[in-house]
């Protein structure tokens, strides 16, 4: 089926355009264009994928008869990688961290266990009486914490929050996207606004911070890890919450898309999908979060009337956050708990593939050879088959 020509992006927001067009403006022979991009961190595999789809219509898309639209042309790929991708971000001690929603929660416990692992940590907020309870449960003597007010849906707030850890770090290795929308909506009954909400902060404001802090990190070359904090929701949709699953599953896909783009790069991905975490981090302390006290929730919230949560303490699940990075683990999944269900979605897809007789027709399956596989799957199960002690170390 014919593919649409999509409209070009605006003016400075197609960043990995703008950089192949460079790579054709300066050396269109592949040696000379693998130097410039080997300059950004990437590796023969990655030059070999930009370069096969240079911007430009006349070589990128074959023009159809008049009155249709184009078709694309796959571009060939290169050959296939042999391991998954070796951790780019194996050592955190000193490495600089920026942490979203990180005041509270999952993205406070994230920042804590990355600033007691050594790292230069920097945590994005938006109440400022959430970040005055959150600041004394880091530990004196550990690495610096720099708060940075963000709105994670402000497309141009990204470069401006890039600016200000490079005048304060110089350079960033670790982003961890963990601001989300919680909404109880259910996609039937879902308003234009709770949608739209939805979209821009579990999803587009992930896509903010690639475009950003993506070329920053190739460019440094030092190892570097993108994450988003997905949920279980994102590979089971458990419950009926349909706007919050939808979103986080395409937060999912959208790791898995930059795992196949980055393999052989300098950086590295993964989706975080965690069960049930507690998201009060001065559980434990024998202290009283003070901005929870001040603003108590409602009854209907308090479904646990004597003792803690039974959830994950915030601290462990940011420790096996990090434990997924310096193992560049594409899927840092938590809760075995959910294992039962995961399995039962994933039966459910391979029952519904039809096997037939006669098999397909030789052309359609040649046709479609390009999308009948992709590598990072069987490399991630290999690389799954690695014991390791713990899940909670912060070093390898």
């Amino acid at each position: 089926m014919p593919i649409e020509d999509p409209s070009p992006l605006p003016p400075g927001l197609d960043r990995f355009g703008l950089e192949r067009r460079r790579f054709l403006a300066e050396g269109t022979v592949y040696g000379a264009g693998a130097g410039i991009l080997a300059e950004l961190g990437l590796s023969r595999y990655a030059v070999a994928q930009s370069a096969a789809s240079p911007a430009g219509a006349a070589t990128a898309r074959s023009p159809g008869p008049p009155g249709q639209c184009f078709r694309m042309r796959m571009p060939p790929m290169p050959a296939e990688p042999t391991v998954s991708q070796p951790a780019p971000l194996h050592d955190l001690e000193g490495k600089v961290a920026y942490i979203t929603a990180a005041s509270d929660g999952i993205g406070l416990g994230i920042a804590r266990a990355a600033s007691n692992a050594g790292m230069k940590v920097c945590i994005g907020y938006r109440n400022e009486e959430r970040l005055k309870a959150a600041l004394p449960l880091f530990k004196p003597g550990n690495a610096g914490v720099l708060p940075i007010k963000h709105d994670v849906t402000d497309r141009a707030a990204w470069a401006q929050v890039l600016e200000q850890i490079q005048k304060q770090y110089g350079r960033l290795h670790l982003v961890v996207n963990n601001a989300g929308d919680k909404s109880w909506a259910r996609v039937s009954q879902a308003t234009y606004a709770q949608w739209d909400n939805a979209v821009a902060v579990n999803y587009t404001a992930t896509y903010n911070s690639v475009a950003v802090c993506l070329p920053h990190m190739l460019e440094h070359g030092e190892g570097s890890h993108i994450v988003v904090t997905s949920s279980m929701s994102g590979l089971l949709p458990g419950g009926p919450l349909g706007v919050y699953t939808a979103t986080k599953i395409a937060a999912v896909g959208l790791m898995e898309a930059l795992r196949v783009e980055l393999e052989g790069t300098t950086v590295g991905t993964s989706a975080f999908c965690p069960g049930g975490v507690n998201t009060d981090n001065y559980i434990g302390t024998g202290e009283d979060n003070p901005f929870r006290k001040a603003h108590p929730p409602p009854a209907a919230f308090r479904r646990f009337s004597s003792g803690p949560p039974p959830g994950m303490d915030p601290l462990e699940a940011g420790e096996r956050v990090l434990n997924g990075v310096i193992h560049n683990d594409l899927f840092i999944i938590t809760h075995p708990e959910y294992m039962p269900g995961t399995q039962q979605r994933f039966d459910a897809m391979l029952a519904s593939e039809p096997v037939e007789s006669p098999p397909p027709p030789e052309a359609r399956v040649k046709g479609e050879a390009r999308v009948l596989h992709c590598g990072i799957y069987p490399r991630e199960i290999a690389h799954r088959k690695q014991k390791r002690k713990s899940f909670r170390s912060v070093k390898v």
